[in-house]
């Protein structure tokens, strides 16, 4: 059913030509992309793999909730720019909507969106920045924490922040 309703939405998608990819590391996580600037599934598997063996020996992972929700994760890269609107009132009442381009968004605990880039590098991009919203999210932290070290009560701190840091090191050591 899963699959058939992702091949509706890839069917649906007028003028641009996406392609679902299976990432080697589970035979339930997947990737779609729209053009050749997206990292292989190969380097995107790699990375899932490597960020999950990190997160373990950092943050623990008792009951495999987080593994859980990384061997069902769907990744859609995209080469089209995403606008992330926030409507906020500030200290006078007044309503402040600010809109920022966004360069990835975990729209649910095992759906990442990314913007591609021209290195086709994972750690060139923000995969490992939304993994730790997946792994917060599935922790039952507010939506995974999409306002980072600001709302309350805090789930996201300094620590997730160099976790990302290292994760990406490695990466780019290994040149994923």
């Amino acid at each position: 059913m899963v699959i058939l309703t992702l091949f509706l939405f890839l069917s649906s998608c007028a003028g641009v030509q996406k392609q679902m990819v299976n990432l080697s590391y589970s035979p339930r996580s997947w990737q779609i992309v729209d053009s050749d600037q997206a990292p292989n599934a190969e380097r995107v598997s790699q990375a899932v793999t490597i960020f999950y063996r990190q997160w373990q020996k950092t943050f623990g992972d008792k009951e495999g909730r987080i593994k859980k929700n990384l061997n069902e994760l769907m990744i859609e890269w995209s080469s089209k720019e995403k606008a992330h609107e926030s409507i906020e009132r500030n200290k006078l009442g007044q309503t402040v909507i600010t809109i920022n381009i966004v360069k990835g968004m975990t729209i649910c605990p095992t759906y990442i969106w990314l913007k591609t880039n021209q290195y086709k590098r994972v750690f060139a991009s923000s995969l490992v920045h939304e993994l730790v919203h997946v792994a917060l999210w599935t922790q039952v932290c507010r939506g995974g924490d999409p306002d980072h070290e600001q709302g309350y009560p805090p789930c996201w701190t300094t620590q997730h922040n160099k976790f990302i840091r290292h994760v990406n090191k490695i990466l780019l050591q290994l040149d994923i």
